[in-house]
């Protein structure tokens, strides 16, 4: 039998391609025939597949951090037990390396040497690609993910879960053919139903893909992707259980009117300014990073290599508390216990650890350090009040939940999702006053002196301006005649 040439195979590769694609409009069309036969219409269309993407969303978080613990028994608990007599010290360091190593390799092999599948690169695809976002690409990007932050790199996985949402919303309208508009309603609801998912905080997620994805709270935003971001934690609470994504302490409440005051206003002050130093750094960084990068192309790997030996030797020298066993890790217990200086300390380190993971070949979001950031300088504050005026009664685990979330606000540009996650998390109404005050006093100030977040400067750093990203809503169903 002749053998086909390679032309010939890409031919008929396309032609099944094709075929496959013509099957299954064959079978949207029909499952569309079907809604319609059922009465309904579009605004329940858009909840139906709200939820649907959903579960989609909630059970794609469920699985990457399958593949975070994957990561971080290969890494981690395999070698311990085959090198059971080596310090932590020797073999830390090496297997951060590794991890950063393969993420790079991974991304570059999936994502084709391509930058993007970002939360920034998201909101991109909403604006001016009509919500398609690329499945592979993705797919490169939660891999790598998975391996950064289960080996040991600091690193969030709130953007690449909120990615992976996203693309499952985009994939999903894209199979039955939706149009534009209500892709970009999809994507939204998929990267509020992964962020509710992560954070078991349906009321942040859906904010959050509202205020950052979509920009835009219109009504006809607002339904699928509040239903989605539900359906989301529903089945993420199935999974894990019903509880808070990280330990909150049972007594964290405020006794003094001056604390809300004068105090609170001071921590929002001390977080605009470490705000401000958090997006300037990381930029920075991934600027020297990109022009090495340049001057040695052929020795690219090198610099994976020596994040992670860098990162690793940070971790170390923080007794771990940097990062975690691969998933949210804000140790607030410990924070309250630790001097102030020593907590400023973990703040700056890990503004560095996570920029030079990212920018040095890793994978990963920047949501979950803000948080730990925040929580490391609020703290600080709190235990410096309590030193200087001991007589006061001072619950440092309050100052450090407000500290997070208004260093989430700034840092991210999303102060709504920012109140209502640290809401959602500790279920009190009596932190929010001073968390409010705290946020709006950090996101003023750091806009003053910053003008970018780490979302939108990554966009101005590659050209794209974004005045505003209000995604346009939802073209209403033309009338029917009765």
């Amino acid at each position: 039998m002749p053998q086909r040439t390679s032309s010939e195979v890409r031919r008929l590769s396309r032609g099944a391609t094709r075929q496959v694609l013509r099957s299954s409009r064959t079978v949207w069309d029909r499952v569309l025939a079907v809604l319609d036969r059922l009465g309904l219409d579009d605004h329940a269309v858009l909840l139906l597949f709200g939820a649907v993407i959903g579960v989609a969303a909630g059970a794609g978080v469920v699985l990457f951090y399958w593949f975070i613990d994957l990561s971080y028994a290969v890494f981690f608990r395999w070698p311990e037990q085959v090198l059971p007599q080596l310090p932590r010290l020797l073999y830390r360091p090496l297997t951060t390396a590794l991890a950063l190593t393969a993420a790079w390799w991974t991304w570059r092999r999936l994502g084709r040497g391509q930058d993007g599948m970002t939360v920034p690169d998201v909101q991109l695809a909403v604006l001016r690609r009509r919500g398609r976002i690329h499945s592979r690409r993705a797919a490169g990007r939660t891999l790598a993910s998975a391996m950064t932050i289960g080996g040991g790199g600091s690193a969030g996985s709130e953007g690449p879960v909120a990615v992976l949402g996203a693309t499952l919303g985009s994939l999903i309208s894209r199979l039955f053919q939706f149009p534009a508009d209500r892709t970009r309603v999809f994507v939204g609801a998929g990267a509020a139903a992964g962020i509710s998912a992560a954070f078991n905080a349906p009321l942040a997620g859906a904010f959050f893909a509202l205020e950052e994805i979509l920009g835009s709270f219109h009504a006809a935003h607002f339904a699928p992707v509040v239903v989605a971001s539900v359906a989301g934690a529903i089945l993420s609470r199935s999974v894990f259980g019903n509880h808070p994504a990280f330990l909150v302490p049972e007594d964290y409440s405020y006794q003094n009117t001056i604390e809300v005051a004068l105090f609170f206003p001071l921590l929002g002050v001390l977080c605009a300014v470490v705000s401000v130093l958090f997006v300037r750094w990381h930029f920075a960084i991934g600027a020297r990073a990109a022009a090495w990068r340049e001057r040695h192309p052929r020795a690219e790997v090198l610099q994976p290599i020596a994040a992670g030996l860098l990162v690793g030797g940070m971790v170390v020298a923080s007794r771990g508390q940097l990062v975690g066993t691969g998933h949210l890790s804000i140790p607030l217990e410990s924070f309250t216990h630790t001097a102030w200086w020593a907590l400023l300390l973990l703040a700056v380190g890990k503004i560095l650890a996570t920029s030079v993971t990212l920018q040095g070949g890793g994978s990963g979001g920047l949501f979950t350090p803000s948080l730990f950031v925040g929580g490391a300088v609020g703290a600080a504050m709190g235990v410096l009040i309590r030193t200087f005026i001991p007589s006061l009664p001072i619950a440092v685990e309050a100052y450090a939940l407000v500290g997070m979330g208004a260093v989430v606000a700034a840092t991210t540009g999303a102060p709504l999702t920012a109140i209502l996650l640290v809401f959602e998390i500790t279920g009190d109404y009596a932190i929010v006053p001073p968390l409010m005050v705290s946020v709006v006093i950090c996101q003023l100030l750091a806009r003053r002196f910053e003008r970018d977040d780490l979302y939108s400067g990554w966009l101005r750093r590659r050209g794209v301006a974004l005045p505003s990203h209000a995604a346009p809503a939802p073209t209403p169903p033309p009338p029917t005649s009765s």
